[in-house]
Parts: structure tokens; sequence; C-alpha cells
């Protein structure tokens, strides 16, 4: 039993001096404390180049993961930038035609109005000569009654391109679109800032 001990103790030497001599020192010359020493500083040195590495893969790895993120960020904000974009012209053109519906209902309900708006634009051009007036048919005969009342030189025709509610002006120096199609598309342009 007490061989393998001695053994025992012979083999811990020869590693010991295996790796003494592997870092370069003669460990026949160091007393046992030393070797301990050197392999406590070994090992320390060994762990902080570890420890540095993984530090550096460490700061590597959350380096592109802060790039991505605000990557991430700016794509998130561009894309928030066209929603809204897209919202507010939805939205528009969402008015522009609950407008159009309005004006429509209102034409049906009072038609008179379009003799009112004509009467309105006849007299912006009532200097002017060869004034023709245009209306749709459901509101020619309504309009052509109001107008020869008020300037009887007008010339009213049947236009039955037009809608109920629209009416055109032509003179010889102008021409003035009432349609309801082009007024509200003259709103929208406004409001697109086209």
């Amino acid at each position: 039993m007490s061989s393998r001990i001695i053994r025992g103790d012979e083999r811990i030497k020869k590693l010991q001096v295996r790796a003494g001599a592997a870092i370069g020192f003669d460990t026949a010359l160091l007393p046992q404390d030393h070797m301990m020493n050197v392999e406590k500083q070994a090992f320390e040195q060994g762990y902080r180049e570890g420890e540095r590495m993984g530090k550096q893969m460490g700061e590597k790895m959350m380096e592109t993961v802060v790039k991505r993120y605000e990557n991430a960020i700016v794509e998130l904000a561009q894309s928030h930038k066209m929603l809204v974009a897209e919202m507010e012209e939805s939205t528009v053109r969402l008015a522009l035609e609950i407008s159009r519906k309005i004006v429509q209902r209102e034409l049906s309900v009072d038609p008179d109005i379009v003799s009112a708006l004509a009467a309105v634009a006849l007299k912006r051009v009532q200097t002017h000569e060869s004034i023709t007036l245009r209306v749709s048919r459901p509101d020619f005969e309504r309009v052509r009654v109001a107008v020869a009342q008020v300037n009887p030189a007008v010339s009213v025709r049947e236009d039955a391109s037009l809608e109920r509610g629209d009416f055109v002006v032509d003179t010889a120096q102008t021409h003035l679109d009432g349609r309801i199609a082009k007024q509200i598309e003259t709103v929208g342009r406004a409001l697109f800032d086209e």
C-alpha cells in the first residue's frame, strides 16, 4: 500500500516537472509552494485572457443587436409616417365623397339651389357677350324660367352630359365650370396641396 502512495507522489512530481518545463521553468529547482504559485498565476492569466475574449465577443454581439434594433426603429418610424399619410389621404377622399353625397341630397330636396348658383355665376359674367348657360336635363326647365326673369339675354341650353345640379357658363371671354364633381375635385386638390 505504501508503494502506491510513493508512486502516486512520483507521478505528481513528473506531471509538475512536465508542466513546469512546458512554461519554461526548471521544476526540479522550485519548491512545492512555488510550483503552486506558478500554477495559480497561469490559471489566473488564462482566466483573465478568457474573460477579456468573452467580453470582446459579448461587445460585438451587443453591437450587432443594437444596430438591428436601431434599424428596426428607423423602419418602424418610416412605416408609421407612410401609414399616417395614407390615412390622411383616405380621410380626405372619404370627406370629399361624403360632401358630394350631401350636395346631391340637397339638390334633390331643393332643386332651386341650381338656379341660385347659376344666377351667382351669371352675375360674374354679366358684362360679357354671348352668354350661354348649359344645365342638366332635370334642371333645364326650372333654370330656364329663373334665368329668363333675371337676364333674358342669356341662352339656356340642355346638356345631356351634365348631371343634376351641374351647370356650365360659356361666354366669348370665359368659361365657368359649375359641375359638382369639378368643384369637389378643386377642393380635393387644395386639400392635397397638388
